[in-house]
């Protein structure tokens, strides 16, 4: 049984002329971390809350672990968790309250909820403040209460939208081994990012969005032959041309001041002689998962 499957799915918010995802097809298979990468604003938080059954699509369908998301929400819901991009946790609730009686209402019994609580608090770094209220906490550690909650719950799918903004690194790399032994026990992630590590660490398919449409999608293996080079380089602008510089490769403006040229390794050496030649800093690289989004979508994700 496929995790997701939503077909031709269009979402028009009222008020507003431009769709937020248009025409989006796709297939997610069960027991994989499976990735909607893209920028703010690109629709996927969008697609993770109509999976969810908390927007109606506009048009097109959805189904969720074979339940359509629209006739049969109430199945679809005691399916899957849920961390969402804009979600807080109560202040005055401890980390023990918020995921020992969010277990209790998804039907775990006291034995249950206490050794699961225990267990991913632990996981999640936050045994030590179980009993502090989370407007003392960090904002760190409270978006780590909201991923507790979501795992501790004994579901089929996990839908994770932007699980680690505000984290320091220490905090992502918890929450990245949360992810991975959750998909270790077979079941199924949709997670959104626009960090590239993230996706690139955690993704076995990534679908890249941006104004509402995928324009790409594959393994990270297959992503990487999107581009027809195998090397990057990175120029300062000031100066140049980025029409001249097409015959050393494709060709893309940054928006940081600089230009990237995607090259084969024979026209590497020119390249970089031509920035020594006009004292410009330069720098040479192999392509990586940012370059494919920056070569498909024209900037960073993280803008």
């Amino acid at each position: 049984m496929l995790a997701i499957e939503a077909e031709r799915v269009t979402k028009v918010y009222k008020g507003s002329s431009r769709p937020a995802l248009s025409e989006v097809s796709l297939k997610v298979e069960s027991g994989r971390v499976f990735t909607l990468l893209g920028r703010n604003g690109a629709g996927k938080t969008t697609f993770v809350r109509m999976c969810a059954t908390q927007l109606m699509p506009t048009s097109g369908s959805i189904k969720v672990l074979g339940y359509d998301v629209v006739r049969q929400a109430k199945e679809v819901r005691n399916l899957v968790s849920i961390v969402p991009q804009e979600g807080r946790p109560l202040r005055a609730l401890t980390p023990w309250d918020h995921v020992y009686n969010w277990l209790q209402i998804r039907g775990e019994s006291k034995a249950s909820a206490r050794d699961k609580t225990e267990e991913f608090l632990r996981k999640l770094e936050l045994w030590e403040a179980r009993d502090r209220p989370a407007m003392n906490l960090s904002g760190g550690m409270k978006q780590k209460i909201l991923v507790a909650m979501a795992m501790a719950v004994d579901t089929q799918l996990l839908f994770l939208d932007e699980p680690t903004i505000g984290l320091d690194p220490v905090s992502r790399r918890q929450v990245w081994s949360a992810i991975k032994d959750w998909k270790a026990k077979g079941r199924s992630i949709l997670l959104t990012t626009h960090y590239m590590d993230e996706a690139e660490m955690l993704s076995d398919y990534i679908v890249i969005v941006d104004n509402g449409s995928i324009i790409a999608q594959g393994t990270i293996q297959e992503l990487r032959r999107v581009i027809p080079h195998n090397t990057r380089v990175d120029i300062a602008k000031d100066g140049l041309d980025g029409d001249a510089l097409k015959s050393y490769g494709s060709v893309v403006d940054t928006g940081a001041g600089m230009l990237r040229v995607f090259a084969y390794e024979s026209s590497v050496r020119e390249l970089s002689e031509l920035a020594i030649r006009r004292n410009l800093p330069f720098t040479v690289s192999p392509v990586t998962l940012d370059d494919v989004f920056v070569f498909l979508v024209g900037k960073e994700a993280e803008e």
